[in-house]
């Protein structure tokens, strides 16, 4: 009789094991289950409407925010009226802006109004906020990619197209201290014409012109003055 205590201890052992075997078993069933009904079921996609998102860095600053209108998300001054998303910086100037109506900033923190209601991309100075140049497409049919110059107000390089595609053209304006805007170009109109324009800048404005298309091609040479003074195709 000294054995039997241990042979009930074995039975007892092999009942608990029995029963656990049975839980696992139906864990095992009952996860198979879930993960086949899961995988056989529509997936559902679930959509998030609102007005505006902001996203703040570790102090808690505003850096990129949504919105349709932007303002409906943040209070800084410059986005008024646009649509879309901006990066800011820390001091809350915009960096890019990408969407409806981007805000023309310039190196004063003041906001100007554009030529009409346009969308795409702008980016600006990450030294001012000032823009400093983007692309877009306006309401009234135009399409233009320009970069600003860092002084002052004015477009360095441009290419556009105008409304109605009347024109397209390449421009390279006059540097900042300079009254001369476009300075050289290359133009291409509707109506067949095309031309070539190189001009010097401050006093030394005098420049050279080739014009093809309508009639005989001319290379005109101009004087300081703004008068024609020879057609290097004209002969002597």
């Amino acid at each position: 009789m000294a054995d039997t205590p241990d042979v009930t201890d074995l039975a007892a052992r092999l009942h608990r094991t029995e029963r656990q075997v049975r839980l696992l078993c139906l864990v095992a069933v009952a996860l198979a289950t879930t993960l086949t009904g899961a995988a056989m079921s529509p997936r559902h996609t679930e959509v998030l409407r609102v007005r505006g998102l902001v996203i703040t860095d570790a102090a808690g600053r505003e850096r990129i925010v949504l919105g349709a209108p932007l303002h409906e998300a943040s209070q800084a001054p410059t986005l008024a009226g646009a649509t879309g998303m901006v990066v800011l910086d820390t001091a809350r100037r915009v960096l890019v802006a990408l969407g409806l109506d981007n805000p023309l900033v310039f190196d004063s923190g003041k906001v100007g109004k554009r030529i009409a209601s346009s969308a795409g991309l702008t980016i600006y100075d990450p030294r001012n906020g000032k823009e400093r140049g983007g692309m877009g497409a306006f309401v009234d049919g135009r399409a233009n990619v320009c970069l600003d110059y860092g002084a002052g107000e004015k477009e360095a390089a441009c290419m556009s197209v105008a409304p109605e595609d009347a024109y397209a053209a390449v421009i390279l304006n006059g540097m900042p201290h300079e009254p001369q805007f476009d300075r050289v170009t290359m133009f291409v109109g509707r109506d067949g014409t095309g031309s070539i324009k190189a001009f010097g800048g401050g006093k030394n404005d005098g420049g050279v012109m080739l014009r093809a298309g309508k009639g005989p091609a001319k290379i005109q040479m101009w004087d300081t003055t703004g008068k024609v003074m020879r057609d290097a195709l004209a002969g002597p």
